[in-house]
């Protein structure tokens, strides 16, 4: 099946889930992960600012919750940009942790933007409370991975170390015999508020998003007693090889949903815009793979890539 053609609007906020190879449990609760993932996407905002409303990595997963930071052509483009870095970041450190070679996510990610501020405040408490979910840990607050939560629920900003290994190159690399420790650097990632939470204040934003995630916790607790499971828990979870894989088959994900919607009328909606704008791109396409430059594609669309032949 062909992509479906992206489609970036200064004004809209994406939801994004992207899977490892294999679902290999590359994102393990392991403090050296952890911090490796919250340093690369500290540095992948720091070049490419965006923002972020939820950043949250599961044993095989991320998801992510962003937005541009205005209108401007170039902070729209930094949405494709910031997760171009922050994935290369991520698996190629990983990849140097582990000792292993090969790619680390299966695929690009699966993108969709919330219509409405309801549907977007529920993707933040489903990423956010995943672990619970899926009954790694009883409580949010037990997760060891990267999470949002500490943030959301007390303003704090995490901070994470990286070594900056252009720094280390440009001084001589292994000629200069310099530790490439020497060249360590601190960075953070902020999150913002969503916009249905802009008028509130800190204090306030954070006791609502408690009360929460406390209450889907209560329920997924709930739901585990009725079906006879037990949660994983910290220790176990802190023994997971994260080269291993679940045992259990893949479940089929089924198609990647169109929109993120609170409302029958508010899908319905975002289809109808959809479409329209497919037919622009698919017009604009026609056209510009048969060598006009000027086809008129839709703004937030990507031309198609061309490819050139030598005779």
């Amino acid at each position: 099946m062909a992509r479906r053609p992206r489609w970036l609007k200064p004004e809209a906020a994406y939801c994004e889930v992207q899977r490892t190879v294999d679902r290999q449990f590359f994102f393990a609760p392991n403090p050296v992960i952890r911090n490796i993932i919250g340093a690369s996407v500290g540095r992948a905002q720091q070049k490419y600012p965006v923002k972020l409303y939820w950043v949250d990595f599961n044993i095989n997963h991320k998801q992510t919750g962003k937005a541009a930071l205005s209108d401007d052509p170039a902070h729209v483009q930094n949405l494709v940009k910031f997760d171009q870095l922050c994935t290369s970041l991520i698996a190629r450190e990983i990849n140097r942790y582990l000792e292993r070679e090969g790619a680390m996510f299966s695929s690009r990610n699966r993108s969709a933007e919330a219509v409405d501020d309801l549907s977007l405040e529920q993707q933040l408490f489903y990423a956010v409370t995943n672990p619970v979910k899926d009954g790694l840990v009883d409580r949010v607050a037990h997760w060891k991975g990267l999470s949002s939560y500490r943030q959301l629920a007390t303003g704090e900003v995490e901070r994470f170390t990286y070594v900056d290994r252009t720094a280390w190159h440009q001084a001589g690399g292994q000629r200069s015999r310099k530790r490439p420790e020497a060249f360590s650097k601190t960075v953070g990632f902020e999150l913002s508020p969503l916009p249905s939470w802009a008028g509130l204040t800190a204090d306030q934003r954070q006791a609502r998003f408690r009360r929460e995630v406390r209450q889907l916790e209560q329920r997924f607790r709930w739901e585990r007693e009725q079906e006879g499971r037990r949660v994983a828990g910290p220790a176990r979870l802190a023994k997971l090889d994260p080269r291993d894989r679940p045992k259990s088959p893949a479940k089929d994900q089924g198609p990647q949903p169109l929109c993120h919607a609170s409302s029958v009328e508010a899908a319905a909606e975002y289809r109808e815009s959809h479409r329209s704008f497919l037919e622009q791109y698919y017009y604009a396409s026609h056209f510009w793979l048969r060598g006009y430059p000027e086809a008129p594609f839709p703004a937030g669309s990507f031309k198609p890539p061309l490819i050139v032949a030598a005779a």
